[in-house]
């Protein structure tokens, strides 16, 4: 809707022509009105004749064919033209209307006998950044009224409104406008009105007004009210008998809605969401934004999901001076189970509906509290808690409106952070204390341990290039001691359901880890050796030990570390264009006595498997070129890398000296370890003399274009183990171009049909969205799997963008997961689908759902967002 500010100022352009705070004050306005426009009758402007080639300068509307180089420049590539005020070249143009003399001229005056005062012909008001056109205006004093008529035009920055008459009762400041047009430059909004009315409460009422950012040539959708009124008083609005068309179809209707004026929160209704699909059908979601207090608010979402009911979702926040709370809630009881045919005929077949449909007639829920704590000083907190009622939640709902702080494809997700945390932080030392836990959503994963809770005080002291590092950590893992899991073993046996039992160890880790070193760096190199001390120990639960002299194992090692690494650069020219060429040689040592951590791995539990191998936050780095430095190659506490190994690599550059752009660059290293043994996660190594090479290109020929690839290469088994490769391209036409392909080795398991259950990974991904002229793009994404010989995904689709509305029609074919816990990978099938999204640019969205899958499916869609705004 149309500011009320700005109808404050077409109000006031009105009401206020000669500031009359009393009669003696509007009689004497109207008196210097008809003297400045007997002054003037000779000088006054004359109005221009519009040209037919644009029917819609009266508007003051540009074609881009009109504008002037500099104009089109700043223009959106998708519109095609712009609303340019013309220049404001009278005296006092850029003053106040009220720090401003009124100035007036007109072709005739006359002053009659009964007290009017009437200018005819060209009248022309100004009183500051105020401006007034009119054919004819008749001011009668007695009755303090002004009637302006004929082509009337009232002017303030970014602000033109026009119309066939007016009136203004200059004792109330009431005014009424006949057939009124307007347009908010700034903001590319115009409309129209029957009928405008400024009371004198200050409200204003436009009856049979509509609003719409569309150009003016091709209004492709507007808002249309029966009545309007805008309080700025009580900074509001309201509308009846409200009504959104689409191609002048109406396709909505509200018989109330209310909405804030500027910048000001309010109560009221939000535009809906609808979507549809298979297997949820209809999804219709309401929004209600209550705005509360000043620092609280809430939106209030009924949803209807055809194929499962009917639910709720509430989002809450608070702003406080030192906490920033957000709660989000989502409930749909009584689950109906969906629309799923996959589902359907494996329950038909025999097997469990409680397991092929966990979620059916169950309570679903969401819940997700975010908040921080601290004013930027001394301390700090964090609660970052999120849990839902089952793993599939996400998969089969999601959120509308009411969304999880997650980065990332919520139905991706594979576990939810639970984590309460409190710190503070001096000079040189940072104590925290936090509480965490994960909600497991991937139904094969069911070993993450609570940490409740974990402390940590670390210290950090430097001295010139020299720096003393201090970390001092104890956690208390803990986990339910027994959890069970069901499986189906034979997708065409329902007999075949069975259970798997697993017990756990729960502990207390403490781990202390000093360093001291030298950080000294050159223009031509750097050399960093460094000294430190590590321990780690355990009090483990004797529950599931089967030796309970085994619950306190413990290892220690010092270690000496040193990084170092030489650049040299020479300058080339290469076809006439220069570059600076780079060597950069790097060397890597770690030394560690020998730290006995035989007992981490030989503390055996009542498991199948036959040990807990206390892993509890553990795992190993994915090795690539940037692991061969790391002074450990776990991520997490539970091992104490104890391998003496050099790390060897070497990068070159081809770097452009104008822009500091990798033109090339490779890089390659290997790390060399001793003869002696060296600790894994569940063993140890023996006789393994060196890693595997690792190697990596990356080039950026030109600002839109970018290549990487990275290989990780087995030189004993010459094989290779992992790589990839991948091309980026987007440029300032909203070009975009995706092609991918990975490979991840891995041992092939078949059942005994001899179908394919697991095997190396072998991926391409090719993606584009890609302009045919500056309005219509293809959409398109091909994700095939070879090693299973099938697609993952398919897209493909149109986008028509313009500067009033934006349209999306996408196909999708995709492999569905929501029973692959359940069946074989040959025995998932497809989900297939045509997905609408229209957005109407200053308004409202239709079917969002587009737009998540393209971002998440295409690589670097966000950004091609962002540069098309």
């Amino acid at each position: 809707m149309l500011e009320a500010s700005r109808w404050r100022h077409l109000a006031l352009a009105i009401g206020q022509l000669s500031r009359p705070r009393s009669l003696a004050f509007g009689l004497l306005a109207v008196q210097q009105l008809w003297l400045a426009a007997s002054a003037n009758a000779d000088t006054a402007p004359q109005v221009e004749v519009q040209p037919q080639s644009n029917p819609y300068l009266y508007l003051d509307w540009f074609p881009k064919s009109e504008m002037d180089p500099d104009s089109r420049s700043e223009l959106a590539p998708v519109c095609g033209g712009a609303f340019i005020e013309p220049p404001r070249d009278y005296p006092n143009a850029d003053l106040l209307p009220e720090d401003a003399p009124l100035r007036a001229t007109a072709d005739s005056s006359n002053w009659l006998e009964d007290g009017t005062a009437q200018l005819r012909g060209n009248v022309h008001i100004t009183q500051g950044y105020r401006q007034l056109f009119a054919d004819q205006v008749d001011v009668n004093r007695e009755e303090n009224t002004a009637y302006l008529s004929g082509a009337i035009e009232m002017r303030e920055p970014s602000l033109l409104v026009r119309g066939k008459a007016a009136e203004v009762h200059t004792d109330s400041k009431a005014a009424a406008i006949e057939d009124a047009t307007y347009v908010v430059h700034d903001e590319y909004v115009h409309g129209s009105a029957r009928f405008a009315s400024r009371e004198a409460s200050g409200e204003l009422i436009l009856t049979e007004g509509n609003y719409t950012r569309c150009e003016p040539d091709d209004v492709f959708w507007r808002m249309t009210g029966g009545e309007i009124t805008i309080d700025n008083v009580e900074r509001q609005g309201t509308a009846r008998n409200v009504r959104l068309e689409i191609a002048d179809v109406p396709v909505f209707y509200f018989p109330y809605l209310r909405f804030p004026v500027g910048s000001d929160r309010m109560s009221g209704f939000l535009f809906p969401s609808l979507s549809t699909d298979d297997e949820n059908g209809l999804d219709i979601a309401i929004p209600y934004y209550w705005n509360i207090a000043p620092q609280l608010d809430a939106t209030i979402v009924p949803r209807y999901i055809q194929y499962r009911g009917t639910g709720l979702e509430v989002e809450t926040r608070y702003l406080s001076r030192n906490f920033n709370t957000e709660v989000r809630v989502a409930g749909l009881p009584n689950d109906k189970g969906g629309d799923d045919d996959d589902a359907r005929r494996l329950i038909n077949d025999g097997f469990p509906e409680d397991l092929v449909l966990p979620a059916k007639g169950e309570d679903r829920w969401f819940l997700n509290l975010d908040q921080q704590g601290g004013n930027g000083g001394l301390w700090r907190t964090r609660i970052d808690y999120t849990k839902v009622s089952d793993a599939d939640y996400f998969r089969d709902l999601d959120n509308t409106n009411v969304q999880a702080p997650q980065n990332v494809n919520s139905r991706a997700l594979t576990s939810l952070n639970q984590s309460v945390e409190a710190s503070l932080t001096s000079e040189h030392w940072h104590a925290s204390v936090r509480a965490q836990e994960y909600q497991q959503l991937a139904k094969d994963r069911f070993d993450t341990y609570s940490q409740l809770p974990r402390l940590n005080l670390d210290g950090n002291y430097k001295w010139g290039d020299w720096q003393l590092l201090m970390e001092h950590e104890v956690t208390s893992f803990d986990h339910q001691d027994t959890q069970t899991i069901r499986f189906i073993g034979d997708v065409d046996d329902p007999s075949s359901v069975t259970t798997s039992t697993r017990n756990f160890v729960n502990a207390n880790r403490a781990h202390v880890d000093y360093r001291f070193g030298w950080d000294k760096q050159w223009l031509w190199g750097f050399f960093n050796p460094e000294i430190s001390g590590i321990y780690l120990g355990y009090d483990l639960a004797d529950t599931f030990l089967a030796d309970a002299n085994l619950d306190s194992p413990e290892a220690a090692a010092g270690q000496l570390s040193i990084d170092s690494g030489l650049f040299f650069e020479r300058s080339g020219n290469f076809f006439s264009h220069e570059y600076v060429q780079t060597l950069e040689p790097r060397l890597f040592l770690l030394a560690s006595t020998e730290a006995d951590q035989t007992d981490f791995l030989n503390v055996s539990t009542s498991n199948r498997d036959g040990g807990n191998d206390l892993l509890y936050d553990t795992s190993l780095f994915t090795f690539s070129y940037d692991q061969l430095f790391r002074d450990s190659r776990f991520n997490g506490h539970d091992r104490i890398d104890d391998a003496d190994r050099a790390a060897l690599g070497i990068t070159t550059r081809f770097v452009d000296p104008s822009s500091g752009r990798d033109l090339f660059a490779a890089s390659a290293g290997q790390i060399f370890y001793s003869q002696s043994s060296r600790i894994e996660l569940r063993d140890f190594l023996e006789d393994v003399p060196r890693s595997e090479f690792a190697a990596r290109l990356e080039s950026r020929p030109t600002d839109t274009l970018r290549i990487s690839s990275e290989v990780i290469y087995h030189d004993t088994d010459h094989t290779i183990n992992r790589g990839n490769i991948m091309l980026r391209y987007l440029d300032d036409d909203f070009r975009l171009f995706n092609v991918g392909y990975r490979y991840l080795r891995k041992l092939e398991v078949y059942d005994e049909n001899d179908n394919l259950i697991r095997g190396p990974v072998r991926q391409a991904d090719i993606s584009a969205a890609w302009p045919i002229n500056t309005r219509l793009s293809i959409l398109a994404r091909a994700n095939y799997d070879f090693t299973f010989d099938r697609e993952l995904e398919y897209l493909a689709g149109l986008e028509y963008d313009t500067c009033c509305y934006r349209t999306r029609v996408l196909w999708r074919r995709q492999l569905d997961n929501d029973l692959a816990d359940v069946v074989a990978p040959e025995e998932l099938e497809f989900d297939e689908g045509i997905y609408i999204e229209l957005q109407l640019k200053g308004l409202a969205g239709l079917g969002g759902s587009v737009t998540r899958m393209l971002s998440q499916g295409i690589a670097n869609f966000d950004q091609r967002e962002v540069l098309k705004q």
